[in-house]
C-alpha cells in the first residue's frame, strides 16, 4: 500500500478535481487518464491506465479511517468506487511512495505514468515529472519520492 502527499497542487485552491471510477482497485498515489463519462452519472469519469499521449491525474483520496476499530495505516480504492483525481500543472510539486516506480527512482530521473499506474522512467510522455528529492514521510519514515510536474 501507499502513501501520497500533497505538497504543492494548484488544484487544491482552484478546485481542479475530477472524480473518477476505479474499475480496478488502485492505490493512492496512482496516475490515471480520463476514459468516458460514467453512463447516467453527470461528473463522474471512468479513470483508464496511462498512456504517453494523454494528460495523466493524480489519485489521491483522503486517508481518513472509516472505522476506528481497524488499523488502516494506507488507502486502497476497490474497483467500482470514485476517488479523486487531481489535474495537475507545471510545476506542482507531490510526495509519492517509491514502491510505486517500476525501479528505484534517482534523483534528477525524469519519470512518467505506466500502464500499471505507476511511475516509469520514459521521456516519451505528455506529463513528465522529475524527481527532486528522495524523502522520508510520515511517522513510520517510508521511503518517499518528490516529484515536480515538468510537463501536463
Amino acid at each position: 500500500m501507499t502513501k501520497v502527499n500533497l505538497d504543492k497542487l494548484q488544484a487544491k485552491s482552484n478546485g481542479n478535481i475530477e472524480s473518477v471510477l476505479v474499475a480496478n482497485g488502485l492505490l493512492n498515489g496512482s496516475l490515471v487518464a480520463l476514459g468516458t463519462p460514467v453512463a447516467g452519472e453527470r461528473e463522474l469519469m471512468n479513470a483508464v491506465a496511462p498512456a504517453k499521449d494523454k494528460e495523466l491525474l493524480l489519485v489521491a483520496v483522503p486517508e481518513v479511517k472509516a472505522d476506528e476499530s481497524l488499523d488502516q495505516l494506507d488507502i486502497f480504492i476497490q474497483s467500482g468506487e470514485a476517488a479523486r483525481a487531481y489535474h495537475l500543472t507545471v510545476g506542482d510539486k507531490f510526495q509519492v511512495e517509491r514502491s510505486m516506480f517500476t525501479a528505484a527512482p534517482v534523483v534528477g530521473a525524469v519519470v512518467t505514468g505506466n500502464a500499471d499506474y505507476g511511475y516509469s522512467v520514459n521521456v516519451d510522455s505528455r506529463t513528465t515529472f522529475v524527481v527532486e528529492a528522495l524523502t522520508k514521510f510520515d511517522y513510520d519514515q517510508r521511503d518517499m519520492a518528490l516529484l515536480r510536474v515538468l510537463t501536463v
